[in-house]
């Protein structure tokens, strides 16, 4: 699992090269075709906002254009002011870059205006004064459309996949945790050690099923792909539970029987066996996949760990230990509904 998801980066990190490169010929191409005097702007704009994840680099669009036309728009201000008035480019500039430099302190986003203003104005280039900031917008735009014909539709990542990757992990995390509090004395520090990496590998899964959704904007995840939209909850859920427990083990002061403490390793290494199973068939699949029938009863799995902690554990951890046993049941039941759906329809 950790070698997938090395090699996960490495493709991510070949294909974010891949994608600046073509980024960088399609803003050069166009440019070429369009006779921009400074293509280079274009090409500049391009390595800047070709990001990792679409959400970012539509992000960078944003800012990049918006920016750019503020930035215009001053620098055609200052230009007028120069050419009719005829006063003083440090007076000119001076006058312009003040409301520029309150607007990025209010919307850092928007500092590409200050830098186009100072493009525009201060730096000569080839046409009249009042072309100069229509090209450089321009080259601009070109930038911005390369790059989100490359980040788009060129090598799109494939979210889906390094989300269950990260799912998988997360559940190995949450097996790890609750194998350490049930089954060994572990100090408060160390649990909140372990729920914090857990934390990070849930903030990445979110992270790439908001680019999946930016990925497919044709249709919702919801419908077409329960499976990665609930995963997330029923992992926070299993790490909320995961919490409890581990506060009723620091409360309770002592370890678990001996048997009890094999009956829970034994069950949680099958149940968590399969949840990391089943998330590693998903990610071998870039759309979404209806799992495969399955002749475990992930029900009878769960029994021994109820049976166990009903007859051999004080109230308070048999009631955290039901909790989450009735949560595994639901996370199993999120990978089958999708199977059940479609046999249905």
């Amino acid at each position: 699992m950790i070698y997938s998801l090395k090699k996960q980066e490495i493709y991510s990190a070949v294909q974010q090269s891949l994608r600046l490169l073509l980024s960088i010929a399609l803003s050069s191409l166009i440019a070429h075709l369009c006779k921009l005097h400074e293509p280079y702007w274009a090409l500049i704009t391009s390595v800047i906002v070709t990001q990792t994840r679409i959400v970012q680099t539509l992000q960078t669009s944003r800012d990049q254009i918006v920016g750019s036309l503020i930035g215009g728009a001053a620098g055609l201000i200052a230009i007028a002011l120069q050419e009719y008035f005829m006063w003083p480019s440090l007076v000119v500039f001076t006058i312009v870059i003040i409301p520029m430099v309150a607007l990025v302190s209010w919307r850092p986003s928007m500092r590409l205006g200050v830098v186009t203003l100072a493009v525009v104005f201060l730096f000569p280039s080839p046409g009249g004064p009042f072309e100069r900031p229509f090209d450089r917008m321009f080259a601009i735009v070109v930038g911005v459309i390369a790059s989100l014909i490359a980040s788009y539709c060129i090598l799109r990542p494939q979210a889906r996949c390094s989300a269950f990757l990260h799912a998988s992990a997360a559940f190995d995390k949450l097996h790890i945790l609750l194998h350490s509090v049930l089954t060994s004395k572990i100090v408060w520090e160390e649990v909140e050690v372990m729920n914090d990496q857990l934390t990070s590998e849930l903030r990445d899964l979110a992270s790439e099923i908001a680019e999946a959704r930016k990925e497919h904007p044709n249709y919702t995840l919801e419908h077409s792909d329960p499976t990665l939209v609930k995963v997330f909850p029923i992992l926070r859920r299993l790490q909320s539970d995961s919490i409890f427990i581990a506060r009723a083990m620091d409360e309770y002061h002592q370890k678990l029987p001996k048997e009890t403490e094999e009956v829970l390793k034994t069950a949680l290494d099958q149940i968590f066996g399969v949840f990391i199973k089943l998330c590693n068939e998903q990610a071998n699949h870039k759309e979404p996949f209806f799992c495969s029938k399955t002749s475990i009863d992930f029900e009878e799995m769960v029994a021994p760990i109820l049976t166990e902690v009903k007859n051999n554990c004080p109230p308070t951890i048999q009631f955290t230990i039901e909790a989450i046993c009735h949560d595994l049941v639901r996370g199993h039941d999120v990978f089958m509904s999708s199977k059940q759906q479609r046999a249905s329809s």
